[in-house]
């Protein structure tokens, strides 16, 4: 492999181009990727010796330097406005601000953020960019080449430039890089001295690169990853290449390692050696080897090449990572002028009969896109906040993560190595607008058959020894061309062993399926998924994008996975996406908010398309993870015979046994534990069922009470990613025992007084008085023990402030039929109010009206009202809905209740919000805490906090007073400190602020949220509400909680006649 020294030879003849020597900048000429910079290689540092490499801290070499910190800064507003000469050593910089390296400029207060999906910010002319609205950034810094690096080469590395970067090294230009997504480094020997040296960089937020850097995305600018210099010797490592084979057992190991040595010194180089090492995750050593040596012309390079076998290494997966150190030692003659280490992992990839195989296993990608992108820093991500995404993904059962979509930080790499997550590495190439607003299909222009294939081939050199790629993948939504199957022919000439990715957007793209190794889409229905299945029975359907989660979304999600999991060739999907792209801005008042497009002034925008994440931009998951935990998790379990308790554990995670874990089981007794145990002894294969009996004791059920068993998978002991005790499964099941409730006769309660009006008509109780008001046909007081329980009665109630995805469709959004129809306007017209005594004890309130909205739809709402001498009131509305009217957002009432009443408990699904399409992983129990708690604080305000399945609900302030609810049988409730006006109308976190009172939302059922996208009404039919005549039922009666037990109420049911 010669390519090192070619380059230096070439790049000997390449004049530097300062700005406006050329008609066509490069930054314009799509052709030009990169001017005197080295070839891709692996990520390893240098070392002086073994011992500091294994160390794996690169600041203990004597070989490195970071160059992160405060340099001199100047913005432009266009690149023909940098002063001349700025790149001089005499330069006056005096003047010029800091801004920390790495960073976005944006992010710093220079220019501005734009948050766009598809279109360009700038008028689209490839591959001519803007001249006069062009941001760009002047940067200088000083740095110091140490004496001890005399004898060395020394190289500067960029990881990451976004668009372009053009370097100067004392007044004399370097070179030039694009592809801002892979590293740019440069052999900067001949432009250093010893002491005091001056680095100067323009960067241009445009240039020919951004018409394949097109992604749905944040457009920001800078030096915004790492940069640094090593000294290499002049015979050194100049690249590695490391391979895992397994043996048709998967047992034995093969290990292949190609060093490439480069020789830049003035002299033949007669006595080089490489001397390999090999030790297990324990530190024991495995293999010693000396690779061959020999001698090394000057200004040649050569390839040596060690292959051995390794008997039943450990196997590196995502569910248990084990790693190997390799080290290499470079000597010349008896001294040791370079050492480095890796991490590398043992294991497998195939495509056999339509699977990929990882060692051996067709395993499921439970998958999510992630974005690099801090709501602080924008694209600079720190490395603990990396780890933070790691070990949350661990935890809610997510195995694989796509790049979505260009390659990320190095370190990235290494933590899903060490931590056990399945990466699909994907090139820096989108050219979103271009190829589906204008048919222009870059990927079929000869012109830029260069800056693709660089693209792909700089990735693959950089990554290619991490075990966690399992694909790779050539981009995104860039059309299909010939561009792309020149790029993965040079990428397959790097690394054959792994298959590669690039989606077709529609299934008809059918003539992109055989290029590639993966039956790929985005956000395919149900029946699509079959259709891509039945195209070719030769590959595995994966979905790249799937689970839109933007804003309050995610329904669905179970049935995806119910259809994955039942078809073989069906291997995983990638949620779009993990973490909401939001930015934070501050207010004039100093109060910081996330924003999205638009709110810094951006002009073009898509607004808040960039809030899709699973988690919120600081790194606080959203209940939609809960969901994902559930539906992901590996383990299942099934009802074999209840009575007994006989249950069937399978054990679906390909490599790991379930020695390491306990099962916890609890018996529930409306939420209460009445039993619980734990059992250690599970030893289930990975792929295997096995039936256990928990041993709980069948209760002696209690009136009107239910039982449940909930059972638990935990770790026994602390894993590298989560804490001993932390619940890798769960499941729950309702118990075939039951007892009716406690049945009380109305007679038995106390009196009822009744007065009567025009106006309307007041109910007295023995602790109790209601008000009645006629005109409204709502009740207007209740108090209780002399404290009032309402600030506004029930009344009926059909609107929620729209999600994202009710949004989403034009004027076929479900919002949109929804306000055209006047459902955000209802109001009750022809109103009439009868009230009438049925006994001492019962009296009954009857309410018709008309439901009118703006639009002038309406239809008929009854509602008997029927009061009890013990304060409860048993409510049952009418809705007769018509045909005119679209699918309905919810059906239920609501009600205001003072602002001190916020205690809110609850048996029913919990503790986090959940909705009739994603509620699988909200666990029946009892819940509780305050009114505020519940508020879901999506980036733009939206419907949050519903909780479905509730049997029973309380709703009191710090002394217990308040209100119980029952359904009859079940309820959807939701309380909050804001109106629901107020929900509406606002656009962001701070928009929502506490009205007077309390909302309290008492549902029938409300709609479900989709999520299969968000540009079209995705909700499935079985979880849409139908106009259609509803009934809506429940019980509910002020309460003391310090007088009366919450089981007394909801094990007592009073029950009356229809008079």
């Amino acid at each position: 492999m010669i390519r090192y020294i070619l380059f230096l030879l070439m790049s000997a003849f390449l004049l530097p181009l300062p700005p406006g020597a050329s008609e066509t900048p490069d930054w314009e000429n799509p052709g030009m990727i990169g001017r005197n910079k080295l070839p891709g290689r692996a990520t390893f540092y240098p070392f002086q010796n073994l011992s500091s490499a294994l160390t794996f801290d690169r600041t203990k070499s004597e070989f490195y330097r970071s160059l992160n910190g405060d340099w001199k800064f100047r913005f432009l507003e266009k690149p023909s406005d940098a002063p001349e000469g700025f790149y001089r050593t005499d330069f006056g910089d005096t003047d010029w601000p800091l801004l920390p390296v790495p960073s976005n400029w944006q992010t710093k207060g220079w220019g501005r953020p734009i948050y766009t999906n598809i279109r360009h910010p700038f008028h689209a002319d490839p591959p001519r960019v803007p001249r006069d609205a062009n941001e760009t950034g002047l940067y200088r810094l000083e740095f110091e080449i140490p004496k001890a690096w005399k004898e060395k080469r020394i190289l500067i590395h960029f990881d990451g430039v976004q668009s372009c970067l053009t370097l100067w090294i004392n007044g004399r230009m370097v070179g030039y890089s694009q592809d801002s997504m892979t590293p740019a480094e440069f052999d900067i020997t001949d432009f250093v001295k010893t002491g005091k040296n001056l680095l100067a960089a323009q960067v241009i937020r445009w240039s020919d690169g951004s018409y394949i850097e097109d992604q749905d995305f944040w457009r920001l600018s800078g030096i915004y990853r790492d940069v640094y210099l090593l000294a290499v010797p002049p015979v050194r490592i100049a690249d590695f290449s490391v391979r895992t084979d397994l043996d048709e057992a998967y047992r034995d190991a093969g290990l292949s390692v190609e060093v490439d040595i480069a020789n830049l010194s003035d002299r033949t180089a007669s006595d080089i050696r490489v001397h390999l090492k090999l030790w297990d995750a324990d530190g024991r050593p495995v293999l010693e080897r000396p690779l061959r040596g020999g001698t090394i012309r000057p200004g040649s390079e050569t390839t040596w090449t060690m292959t051995a076998g390794i008997p039943n290494p450990r196997k590196w997966s995502a569910e248990i990572p084990d790693l190997y150190t390799l080290s290499l030692e470079l000597a010349d003659g008896k001294r040791t002028v370079q050492a480095v280490a890796v991490r590398i992992g043992f294991r497998k990839i195939e495509l056999r009969n339509g699977q990929v195989l990882v060692n051996g296993a067709p395993v499921l990608f439970k998958g999510v896109n992630r974005h690099e992108i801090d709501p602080e820093h924008g694209r600079t991500v720190s490395r603990e906040t990396m780890l933070k995404d790691i070990l949350l993904m661990k935890r809610y059962n997510i195995n694989a993560v796509r790049t979505s979509h260009y390659p990320n930080h190095p370190d990235w790499y290494a933590l899903c190595d060490a931590y056990g997550i399945y990466v699909m590495d994907e090139a820096n190439i989108e050219s979103h607008e271009l190829w589906a607003d204008r048919n222009i299909l870059l990927c079929n222009d000869p012109a830029w058959r260069e800056a693709f294939v660089s693209r792909g081939v700089a990735m693959v050199e950089r990554d290619k020894n991490h075990p966690s790629i399992i694909f790779w993948s050539l981009g995104n939504e860039t059309g299909m061309g010939s561009n792309f199957v020149e790029m993965a022919a040079a990428m397959r000439r790097i690394d054959e062993t792994r298959p590669i990715h690039y989606e077709s957007r529609n299934p008809a793209y059918s003539f992109t399926l055989p290029s590639f190794d993966v039956i790929s889409n985005m956000y395919a229905r149900l029946p699509d998924m079959i259709t891509l299945a039945e195209a070719d029975p030769n590959r595995p359907v994966i979905l790249c994008e799937y689970a839109h989660a933007m804003g309050n979304s995610v329904g669905n999600l179970k049935a995806y996975w119910d259809l994955i999991e039942s078809h073989s060739r069906m291997q995983g999907a990638f949620v779009w996406d993990w973490v909401d792209q939001a930015l934070y801005r501050e207010t004039e008042e100093g109060i910081s908010y996330p924003a999205y497009g638009g709110d810094f002034g951006d002009t073009p925008n898509d607004g808040n398309f960039c809030i899709n994440g699973l988690i919120n931009a600081d790194r606080t998951v959203q209940p939609e993870m809960e969901e994902i935990r559930k539906v992901y998790q590996f383990i299942r379990f099934d009802a074999v015979d209840l009575t007994s308790g006989l249950i069937r554990i399978r054990n679906r995670y390909d490599f790991l046994d379930l020695n390491g874990m306990k099962l916890v089981w609890t018996l529930l007794e409306d939420g209460i534990p009445l039993e619980q145990g734990a059992m250690t002894d599970l030893d289930i294969a990975p792929q295997t069922d096995q039936k256990i009996r928990i041993p709980f004791r069948t209760p002696d059920p209690a009136p009107g009470s239910e039982y449940v068993l909930d059972l638990s998978l935990r770790l026994r002991a602390d894993a590298a990613w989560a804490e001993a005790g932390h619940e890798i499964a769960w499941e729950q099941f309702i118990l075939p025992v039951k007892a009716e409730k406690q049945t009380v006769k109305p007679e038995s309660l106390p009196p009822l007084e009744l007065s009567e009006d025009s106006s309307g008509f007041l109910i007295s109780g023995m602790d109790f008085t209601l008000k009645w008001d006629r005109s409204s046909g709502t009740m207007t007081t209740f108090r209780f023990e002399g404290r009032e329980l309402i600030t506004w009665g029930l009344r009926p109630n059909l609107w929620r402030a729209p999600t994202d995805n009710d949004e989403g469709g034009g004027n076929r959004a479900f919002a949109f039929l929804w306000r055209e129809a006047g459902l955000d306007s209802l109001r009750m017209e022809d109103i009439r109010t009868r009230v009438r005594p049925l006994s001492r004890s019962m009296i009954r309130i009857q309410v018709s009206a008309r439901i009118t909205g703006k639009s002038g739809r309406s239809f008929p709402w009854h509602a008997e009202y029927t009061v009890l001498g013990d304060g409860e009131i048993r409510v049952v509305s009418t809705y007769e809905i018509g045909k005119d009217f679209p699918v309905l957002p919810k059906i239920g009432m609501t009600m205001g209740v003072p602002e001190e009443m916020d205690r809110l408990v609850w048996y029913g699904r919990g503790p986090h919000e959940s909705y009739r399409d994603r509620k699988t992983g909200a666990r029946i129990g009892r819940h509780g805490g305050t009114v505020r708690e519940q508020y879901t604080e999506y980036v733009r305000p939206q419907e949050n906090g519903n909780k479905t399945d509730v049997r029973w609900m309380t709703l009191t302030d710090d002394r217990g007073i308040g209100w119980f609810v029952a359904g009859m049988p079940l309820l959807n409730i939701g309380a909050h400190h804001y109106t629901l006006e107020t929900l509406t109308a606002a656009r962001h976190t701070k928009d929502v602020t506490d009205g007077p009172d309390i909302t309290l939302n008492l549902d029938l059922e409300q709609a479900g949220l989709g999520g299969d996208d968000s540009w079209s009404p995705a909700t499935h039919v079985e979880y849409q509400l139908e106009p259609q005549t509803y009934i809506h039922s429940f019980r509910m009666r002020p309460v003391n909680l310090i007088k009366t037990g919450v089981e007394r109420l909801f094990r007592t049911e009073t029950v009356f006649g229809d008079p």
